[in-house]
């Protein structure tokens, strides 16, 4: 009978490890490899500076050669709470899983200051954003080979997009009634299941026709190349579940349990040590409530420490080892390693506004519909409740439209790109950049001139979801920010200055799609929910108006941060090479959304997944790993 109850009980465990790896929710219960200060190696093969998004990637990746020992090493803690794990937890971030801090005042928007999303948690900007899994144009990523960059275009990344995610294809009734169209190719089998929501607004098929009466061109699948026009994007949502499929539940949990794979969290690194070759042997950390600087831990490395703090704290914890701008570190009293003028600067994001209609003749139901009608609103419970489906299933949509300055602006795209073109180079930057960085953001204005005049790149990201407001994403910005270090505490979060619309061309540009947005409304399909302007408001029509109205209601950012250890050649400002190797130095690489010299027109999630991939195999050849 013993025999017989320890039989049952292992089986009972077999079958709740079988629940936990289905329902990511529960697998809380089942302790991950997390390790103490006393439990740490003294030295590991490679060490990873952050645990979120890009550093699970990479250590899973890293960890599959079972002789290779690999610690990640990450400020946030694990966050096992099922609202995470929910698909309306794509517009609700806990506050605990975010850096506290916001941007310096913005002139571009009369001296208000920004917030900063910055994740604090494992799983990165994977756990807590509005999961929106799309990809850049082919374009965009040809733009970074363009920058002298070997092996990061289009078609070098495409494998790593498709390597990285699983497609969960919509229902034939759902995919017939709203003709969700995909490129099956585009897709693989790999850790990240993405999908569209089970219910989808019926508004949303008059918007779609609205778009393309207004001049977007429809595509099979945005995923595979064509990033432009109007098409329907997928979510990281796992449908089989209807939770959130992200980093940690997919790249780090399935190996958590591997024997070379360590994670320790509640640490921050405060910087690298070198030996006298400027080799980089080890990080010196703290754990968080500890005094700064004092009661320090170091870690050794044997092949490769690879940064991958994302594009906020890569470049501030390069700055506090000694690598950056000579006047910035000798400000902050800190021995110069490596002059780098390009850490910390390149700071790109997303800027948004929004447009707001009240669609007078709405189909019916629409995200309105449950705020009068009791009976709609108990239906949408119930059908979450029982079903996990229903309005609830949705995270922030799973359509938009992509459009080119040429769509947006046909009148006026040549007078914009030619006073772009004509500007001097340095003209609009920060007054410390270097004149590496200046040639290097010449290069750039010389592609961004190109991709604003072409068919096949867009400037304006629209999405919508059969509701009258709508954001209108700056994705192809031309201004420049900053992250550096506070030179009065180097421990304190970094001083962040987006710098938004400092380029006159960025606002003229949301200038042009808020009019385009007005042509919208006025198509023979959009007529038929009677739009109502509501802001702008019909009575803003000068062009001063206007600009006065974006500079005071735009936001910096859609968490987009990216681009400040940009990966170019030294000559032009870059920060790491197109191995990702830090210049100046050995054995340091980052491997994160800083090393994106131009950052995609698309949420970055997906982009991210595909560089971290892409990294792991580079540091495998290198080291002769499996």
């Amino acid at each position: 009978m013993g025999a017989l109850k320890r039989a049952c009980k292992v089986l009972f465990a077999i079958s709740n490890l079988q629940v936990a790896l289905s329902y990511p929710q529960l697998q809380n219960q089942f302790r991950r490899r997390e390790v103490g200060a006393n439990n740490l190696e003294n030295e590991y093969d490679y060490i990873v500076v952050g645990g979120g998004q890009a550093g699970l990637v990479v250590a899973n990746r890293l960890s599959e050669d079972p002789g290779a020992s690999v610690l990640i090493i990450e400020h946030g803690y694990f966050d096992d709470t099922d609202t995470l794990l929910q698909p309306q937890s794509a517009v609700k971030y806990p506050p605990q899983n975010l850096y506290n801090l916001t941007s310096v005042p913005q002139i571009g928007l009369l001296n208000r200051t920004q917030n900063v999303y910055s994740a604090y948690v494992v799983g990165g900007g994977s756990a807590i954003n509005g999961m929106m899994l799309n990809r850049g144009s082919a374009r965009d990523y040809d733009n970074w080979e363009r920058l002298e960059n070997p092996g990061w275009g289009w078609n070098d990344l495409l494998p790593y997009f498709v390597k990285s995610t699983t497609l969960q294809a919509p229902s034939p009734q759902l995919q017939e009634d709203f003709n969700i169209t995909w490129n099956a190719s585009s897709y693989g089998t790999g850790p990240i299941h993405v999908s569209y929501a089970p219910f989808q607004w019926p508004g949303t098929k008059v918007q779609y026709k609205g778009l393309v009466e207004a001049g977007a061109v429809p595509q099979l699948d945005g995923a595979d190349g064509h990033a432009w026009g109007v098409f329907w994007f997928t979510s990281a949502i796992d449908n089989t579940t209807i939770t959130r499929s992200y980093a940690r539940n997919r790249y780090y949990d399935p190996v958590m349990n591997r024997t070379n794979l360590h994670i320790i969290t509640g640490w921050r690194v405060n910087d690298i040590m070198f030996n006298e070759h400027k080799h980089a042997t080890g990080i010196r950390m703290q754990e968080r409530g500890t005094a700064n600087g004092q009661d320090t831990t170091t870690v050794k490395s044997k092949r490769e420490i690879i940064l991958a703090a994302g594009s906020l704290h890569s470049p501030q914890v390069l700055q506090r080892s000694g690598i950056g701008p000579q006047w910035l570190l000798d400000q902050a009293n800190i021995d110069v390693l490596v002059d780098l003028p390009g850490v910390g600067s390149n700071l790109q994001d997303h800027p948004a506004s929004r447009t707001t209609f009240n669609y007078t003749t709405n189909v019916e139901p629409n995200s309105n519909t449950a705020s009068w009608n009791a009976t709609f609103a108990q239906w949408v419970q119930d059908e979450w409740n029982s079903y996990r489906r229903g309005p609830m299933s949705q995270t922030v949509g799973n359509v938009a439209g992509l459009l080119p300055l040429k769509v947006t602006s046909p009148d006026a795209w040549e007078k914009i790109v030619e006073e772009y073109r004509s500007q001097e180079a340095g003209q609009y930057l920060p007054s410390h950049y270097s004149s590496e960085q200046i040639a290097g953001y010449a290069a750039q204005r010389e592609i961004l001139s190109d991709a604003m005049s072409s068919d096949d790149s867009a400037v304006l990201e629209y999405p919508f979801n059969g509701a009258g407001s709508a954001s209108l994403v700056v994705i192809k910005g031309v201004s420049r920010g900053t992250v550096l270090l506070n030179t009065t505490d180097i421990w304190a979060e970094p001083v962040l200055d987006y710098r938004t619309f400092s380029n006159p061309v960025d606002i003229e540009v949301q200038i042009e799609s808020v009019k385009w947005t007005r042509r919208l409304h006025q198509t023979a399909s959009m007529q038929t929910l009677g739009p109502v302007e509501l802001v702008p408001g019909p009575n803003i029509t000068s062009e001063e108006a206007l600009i006065q109205l974006e500079r005071n209601t735009s936001s910096s950012t859609t968490a987009h941060l990216s681009g400040t250890c940009a990966m170019m050649p030294q000559y032009l400002g870059g920060v790491v090479d197109s191995q990702l190797l830090v210049y100046g130095v050995t054995g340091l690489s980052v491997a994160d959304s800083s090393i994106m010299p131009l950052i995609p027109g698309a949420h970055l999630c997906a982009t991210v997944y595909a560089v971290a991939e892409k990294a792991a195999d580079l540091i495998k050849a290198r080291h002769g790993s499996k």
